[in-house]
């Protein structure tokens, strides 16, 4: 498969993406696409629809890694699951599917873009295919995802520093807790790479500090 664009998105590093989409709406995504009889003709009539499917490439994830079982970013137990019981990256193929929000489609002389919010991917991911979200289709109310009932619950967050420009999505991203599970209870210093900057945060008691916020070179 030929990938149709490399998304474009505030998340540098893996360490710090939402373990979901639409859950931090500040992070928007840029698709970039050229300007040809294709794409001009491809995206007619998307403004119809409030979200969309995207279908990408885990391109930063090793085809050697492939795993049977793996241990949820979100449980804090080592208690592990079988791969096609989660969402995992590390799949045979590597194939992930992720749930947008539609912003606006803008065509220039040479471009046509797509924007998008609410995105749960690392800079640079390669989009596979591109599909609308059909309500009746796809939303399920009677289905169950047991331990994954509800969305993750924020933590206060409090700056230690002077806020930079777009601080609300950092503090989303921080809030949400990036930690992997099994560091919970830490009280070290981490760092995260977001939207240009390098921010580094702990937590005490119930809350979390940010300690400082410098721009990435």
């Amino acid at each position: 498969m030929k990938p149709l664009c490399k998304i474009q998105t505030p998340y540098v590093e893996k360490f710090g993406v939402p373990r979901q989409s639409l859950l931090i709406a500040e992070a928007m995504g840029k698709l970039v696409f050229p300007k040809d009889d294709f794409f001009c003709e491809a995206f007619r009539g998307i403004e119809n629809f409030t979200h969309l499917w995207l279908v990408f490439e885990f391109h930063q994830v090793s085809e050697d890694s492939v795993k049977a079982l793996v241990r949820p970013p979100r449980f804090e137990s080592k208690k592990k699951w079988g791969v096609f019981a989660t969402r995992s990256p590390h799949r045979p193929n590597r194939i992930g599917l992720s749930l947008v929000k539609y912003e606006r489609l803008e065509i220039t002389e040479r471009e046509v873009i797509l924007w998008v919010s609410g995105v749960d991917l690392v800079d640079g991911t390669p989009i596979l295919d591109i599909k609308p979200y059909i309500p009746y289709a796809d939303a399920v109310p009677s289905a169950v995802a047991k331990n994954f009932e509800l969305p993750p619950r924020p933590v206060e967050v409090k700056w230690m520093c002077e806020k930079p420009v777009n601080f609300e999505l950092m503090e989303k991203v921080i809030a949400m807790d990036p930690r992997p599970g099994h560091e919970k209870e830490s009280d070290e210093e981490f760092g995260v790479s977001i939207a240009g900057f390098n921010l580094r945060f702990k937590k005490e008691a119930e809350t979390f500090l940010i300690l400082s916020a410098k721009v990435l070179k």
